[in-house]
């Protein structure tokens, strides 16, 4: 049952005196009411006598304050998305909640469900369509309207794990990638294409054998040899100031 005010303030000054009733702005809510108590209250309290709304129907948690703070996902690094309900959207009404995408994909699809179950929206039945409307912390990738749960999830964790190596990764190869291929393929990041071949060369020893020889890498064309192995065995992606990702083609 619900019983509507003609405000907050009138609301207040009854719910003080009945059991069992909890207020919400200028509604009480109860499973029962005891009219001579009700009457005896709002003359006490001189206000209106209030309208009544019975029985409680699905749409009663709808006049409720939206709980968002409980669930919504406040972390500002970890990958996450917007999920918004269709039926709100449609009506003029914007309500969703930011989730953490690197959580189980039954976990994220239990958030939405969440949200649904509160939509400002009328109605006799559990709201259901919803969509993606914004995300964050995705290093670059893309994210549809309807995307796949399970690969949202999927992609969040690795992501945390490899941050934006990875999504560079994804992004030239497209979505059938796999970890393996990017621990198997991504060989660092360097200030640039030519510290990479300086490296190489160093570490296989090459670096050592031309100083036997007298060889200074002082008069090496670092250029002219980073330009030839980026044609068709490396590439490259610059992601800030004397940062270059490597990476092996395949």
């Amino acid at each position: 049952m619900q019983l509507v005010f003609d405000s907050e303030t009138d609301a207040l000054s009854v719910v003080e005196q009945l059991y069992n009733f909890e207020r919400v702005g200028k509604i009480l809510i109860g499973e029962s009411i005891d009219f001579r108590a009700l009457e005896l209250a709002v003359s006490l309290a001189q206000v209106s006598f209030p309208a009544f709304s019975f029985p409680i129907v699905s749409s009663l948690k709808c006049r409720l304050p939206f709980p968002r703070h409980e669930r919504e996902c406040t972390d500002e690094n970890i990958p996450k998305i917007y999920v918004a309900c269709l039926s709100a959207y449609n009506a003029g009404h914007l309500h969703g909640i930011y989730i953490d995408a690197t959580q189980e994909p039954e976990e994220i699809e239990d958030d939405i469900k969440w949200m649904l179950s509160w939509s400002p929206v009328e109605h006799d039945e559990a709201c259901e369509e919803w969509a993606i409307h914004d995300y964050e912390n995705w290093m670059g990738i893309k994210i549809d309207e309807y995307e796949d749960i399970s690969k949202l999830a999927k992609l969040a964790t690795i992501l945390e794990e490899h941050g934006e190596a990875f999504a560079i990764y994804y992004n030239y190869y497209g979505n059938d990638v796999t970890v393996e291929d990017f621990e198997e393929y991504y060989s660092g990041v360097y200030e640039s294409k030519e510290d990479f071949v300086c490296q190489q060369w160093d570490e296989c020893g090459q670096l050592k054998e031309l100083e036997k020889l007298g060889i200074s890498s002082y008069y090496i064309n670092w250029e002219a040899i980073a330009n030839d192995w980026f044609i068709d065995s490396y590439f490259s992606i610059e992601t800030s100031y004397q940062e270059v990702r490597v990476f092996i083609r395949h």
